[in-house]
């Protein structure tokens, strides 16, 4: 079972966000062990991620410059991580992430070319996490 770490800086305080969070991570319970980990906005945001990120995993920043990827090959990058193990997705706050963080990461993924707030990008991405892995299920989420 592949072991999903996702940072992210700055808290949610909208009720329907962490609604819509919540019911992605119950869907994903099935399919990965999946663990958030929250960095407060601020300052040494690069020192905290770096300190909270897993060693052994695959980072993987969200950032408007990264690749992007259909959800079909997101699903196959879901299935190569899956033979790591581990990975971590790394979201930046309000203001992005700094940029010793993104030049550690093994890619840099774009969800979208537009701008969106941090807490609808969590959304999105747990979104695409669960959808990869009802692709690679072959379930009917996914049309």
């Amino acid at each position: 079972m592949l072991h999903v770490q996702i940072i992210h800086i700055g808290k949610t305080k909208e009720k329907f966000f962490i609604e819509a969070e919540n019911e992605f991570l119950k869907r994903l319970s099935r399919y990965a062990k999946i663990r958030t980990d929250i960095i407060e906005t601020g300052s040494n945001e690069d020192e905290k991620i770096q300190k909270r990120a897993w060693k052994d995993s695959y980072k993987i920043v969200l950032e408007i410059t990264g690749k992007a990827y259909s959800s079909e090959d997101f699903a196959g990058l879901l299935k190569k991580m899956g033979e790591k193990g581990k990975v971590t997705f790394i979201i930046g706050g309000p203001h992005g992430l700094p940029q010793a963080v993104i030049n550690k990461a093994d890619l840099k993924l774009s969800l979208s070319k537009m701008t969106f707030t941090h807490q609808m990008v969590r959304i999105f991405l747990l979104e695409q996490i669960y959808r990869g892995f009802t692709i690679l299920e072959g379930k009917t989420y996914h049309y």
